[in-house]
């Protein structure tokens, strides 16, 4: 079932589904690696920031706000 980013606990891995965000955003996003199908691990996610790594072959560490997590649409791995 698909839930905002933000949503998804520490040390968990989820597959990105979706990017619901303005051309602007979604266009960084992108580049960034956060593109359909991608797998991200939440590192940590508490009442700030949200710490993800990006898994494949950039490796990435990025921190997004809380704001931006909620329109990265993801599926957790069960």
């Amino acid at each position: 079932m698909p839930i905002p980013l933000c949503k998804v606990p520490s040390n968990t891995i989820a597959t990105i589904v979706q990017v619901d965000a303005g051309p602007g955003l979604k266009s960084r996003l992108l580049n960034m690696g956060f593109v359909s199908g991608a797998k991200v691990k939440v590192l940590k996610n508490s009442n700030g920031q949200i710490i993800v790594a990006l898994e494949g072959g950039l490796g990435r560490v990025v921190a997004l706000s809380r704001g931006i997590a909620k329109k990265i649409i993801v599926e957790v791995q069960v």
